[in-house]
């Protein structure tokens, strides 16, 4: 098999222009890539309960990974019921899947790429358009039960079957 990988190559700056390149297309405020190769950019949504989410590009060699931030966080005697319904949520889902951090109630959506290395791929505008699009449509989706879960509005089961009844 032919060695495709240039040891010469910054395939870390070719992931962070491509990122940059696709904010800029879509005309995106954004944060560009700090010292830990993360860049931002806050989203409008349309829920009841919830209007906000940061999404956050974190690039590596090899990979990029974005994750959608939801601007709460799970209180803590609320969290073993957000685990569940997170872990409900997950199930089924082909690109991606619900992050929960049970030490600080954090709560996201996170789509991961593996680009290569011997043959490495630069992420393309349609792939960059696509994890964007699925990420927030999954935010779209279960944010408002979850926020009823959050609150104890709602079991999880319920509210799983609430967010998934278009479907």
């Amino acid at each position: 098999m032919e060695n495709y990988y240039d040891e010469e190559r910054n395939t870390l700056a070719e992931i962070k222009t491509a990122v940059e390149n696709y904010f800029r297309r879509e005309d995106l405020q954004y944060s560009p890539f700090d010292e830990r190769n993360i860049a931002s950019v806050p989203w409008n949504i349309d829920l009841k309960l919830l209007n906000t989410v940061t999404v956050y590009f974190r690039a590596y060699d090899d990979k990029l990974v974005i994750h959608f931030i939801l601007p709460v966080r799970a209180a803590e005697e609320v969290r073993e019921k957000v685990g569940e319904f997170l872990l409900r949520a997950n199930y089924g889902l082909k690109v991606g899947g619900f992050d929960f951090d049970f030490n600080d109630g954090e709560i996201s959506y996170r789509i991961a790429y593996y680009l290569g290395e011997e043959e490495f791929a630069v992420p393309t505008y349609e792939q960059l358009d696509f994890a964007m699009s699925v990420g927030l449509t999954m935010v779209q989706k279960y944010g408002d039960a979850l926020m009823k879960v959050m609150y104890g509005f709602i079991q999880p089961e319920a509210a799983i079957i609430e967010a998934e009844a278009e479907d």
